[in-house]
This record gives C-alpha cells, structure tokens and sequence, in this order.
C-alpha cells in the first residue's frame, strides 16, 4: 500500500483560483438560482435566508433536539465521505472496498439527513393529494410515510447484503442497535397515535438516539480505517529506510 509522495497531492485546493473555480463559483451559481426560482414561484427572500425561528418567531431553543440531530446527521456523512476519499489515494484491493463502503454509507446518510432536514417524508405528497378530501386524513399520511420508510427499508437492506463481510470485520452491534432505535421512532410515528401518552417524546428521543448511535458507529469504523492506513504507511517508510542504509 503505497501512499503518493508527490507534495502537490497533499493539498486539496492547489491555489486560491481553485476554491474560487471549485467552491465560491458553484456556490455562488446555486445561490443566485435558488433566489431567482423563489421569485418566480413568489417566494420572499427572507423565507428562503431567515433564520426559521427569527420568520415563526419563535425562541432560540425551538427545534433544538432537532437540529441536533440533524447535525450528528451532517458528521456522519462528513467523515464517512472524507474517509473515502483519503482511502481511494491509496492502493490495495481491501483499502479500496473499505472506501466504496464509506462512500455508499455517507450517500445513504446525505439522503436521511436531507429527509431530516427538509421534512420530505411528511410533505412529498402533498402536492398530489388533497387531505381535505379524505375523513381521516391521519391514515392517508401513515400510509404515504409507510410508503416512504419502505424505500429505506429496501436501500438499507441492499446496503447490508453487498457489504455484508466487510461488516462482520466492524463493531455491528452498534449499527443494528442504530437501526433498532429508527424502527421503533417509525413504529410509534406512523403505528400510535399522536394522543398517546409520550408519543413525540419516544418519537423523537428514539430517533436522536439512533443518530447517535450511527454517527458512533462510522465514527469507529473510519478511525480504525485511518489508523491502519498510518500504521502500515510509517511501517513501508521504516522499510525504505532500512533499505536505503544497507
């Protein structure tokens, strides 16, 4: 396992013009696109720029356990991707497989967090179906959000057989004790009523328990990753400094 020794690829940006052509450019193209779609749509500036609880004015503390999690959400797909990329500079057929299964886990994770984030499971259909027109308008939700969930069920299950050996290697408990936590914040989201005696407190607390505890996991899992990657990187330069001086 050979790691480039070129010092131009020890940086990520060569120079100035490259975050500017990678990072401000881009940025700066989505930016101004989204304010010209939300003019269009008439949609304030504000709505889209605001602080949410600033616009809903509400206090500072609203939405708190929320964001969190959306956050541990946020650095599980961070260190999973960046991982990936440190892993896929490096030969090896194993180092290789480890980076694909950090990329998928972090694509996997970008997608929940995008659904955390932006509420799609509660709002995706929306646009296509009138509640006001059904009598209980709660069972039709329960049923699109079940329908929603099952394509986590189907991803995540394809997830877990393609990397199956690779997680037999891994603390899995950790991940399976993640998901238990999911399935039951879905189960009391979509199987209980929203009267039931600490049903948002389960909910949400079941939830944020599962973040964490996905967010540990990859967290073990790329620590252990770059520690290997540095354990056999300061063995092949002890090496060629032994070879150098016989």
């Amino acid at each position: 396992m050979n790691i480039k020794s070129n010092p131009n690829n020890f940086r990520l940006f060569k120079n100035l013009s490259s975050v500017i052509f990678k990072v401000v450019f881009p940025t700066t193209v989505f930016f101004i696109a989204v304010l010209l779609i939300s003019r269009l749509q008439g949609i304030s500036t504000n709505i889209l720029v605001g602080d949410p609880n600033e616009i809903a004015g509400l206090p500072p503390y609203a939405g708190m356990i929320s964001m969190l999690g959306v956050l541990f959400w946020c650095a599980s797909a961070v260190i999973c991707i960046f991982t990936s990329y440190i892993l896929t500079k490096n030969d090896g057929l194993q180092t290789r497989k480890w980076s694909r299964f950090l990329l998928f886990s972090g694509c996997i994770t970008v997608l929940m967090l995008l659904d955390d984030l932006f509420q799609i499971h509660e709002y995706y259909y929306h646009p296509f179906i009138n509640l006001s027109a059904f009598k209980n308008s709660r069972f039709v939700i329960n049923l699109f959000e079940s329908l929603f969930f099952s394509i986590y069920i189907v991803l995540i299950s394809i997830y877990l057989l393609k990397f199956k050996n690779l997680f037999k290697n891994t603390n899995y408990p950790i991940v399976i004790m993640a998901i238990l936590f999911f399935v039951l914040s879905v189960l009391v989201d979509v199987g209980t009523p929203e009267t039931m005696v600490l049903h948002t407190s389960i909910e949400d607390g079941s939830k944020l328990l599962g973040i964490v505890t996905w967010f540990s996991y990859f967290l073990d899992c790329c620590y252990e990753q770059i520690q290997k990657l540095l354990s056999n990187n300061k063995k092949l330069s002890s090496e060629e400094i032994t070879n150098n001086i016989y």
